[in-house]
């Protein structure tokens, strides 16, 4: 029970790292986050799939710099390194064969559809 809890912290925390992704990633006159796009009403097996092996290793990347940031010895320490984190999500997420906007049209989906959520949530416990 504990490892959903924190799983669906992780889901919660996910869309906040999509947001902040698609921002730096789109132009002025690209869809803002959490409107629904055309293609995220229709994702396939394979881009679902896609979408978990990118958030799991997100989630690897997060859990590293976690770590990382309780040594850190002052602020502007801090900061650099949730820098390198955000970089380090980002290629982590690209280096899956998703980009940032397909990354972020998936997670937009998972707020509107509790039972894709699920399904996402039982692959990503199943693959950390």
């Amino acid at each position: 029970m504990m490892r959903m809890t924190t799983l669906s912290l992780a889901l919660v925390g996910l869309l906040a790292f999509a947001g902040n992704a698609h921002a730096q990633a789109t132009s002025p006159s690209a869809p803002s986050f959490g409107e629904t796009t055309p293609a995220s009403a229709m994702l396939t097996d394979q881009t679902v799939d896609t979408f978990v092996d990118a958030f799991v290793a997100v989630q690897e990347v997060r859990e590293d710099f976690a770590e990382r940031l309780g040594s850190a010895t002052n602020e502007g320490e801090a900061q650099t390194m949730q820098q390198q984190a955000q970089e380090e999500m980002l290629r982590a997420v690209e280096q899956t064969g998703m980009s940032v906007q397909e990354y972020n049209d998936v997670a937009t989906a998972l707020q509107n559809d509790p039972e894709l959520l699920q399904q996402v949530r039982q692959m990503a416990e199943e693959r950390m």
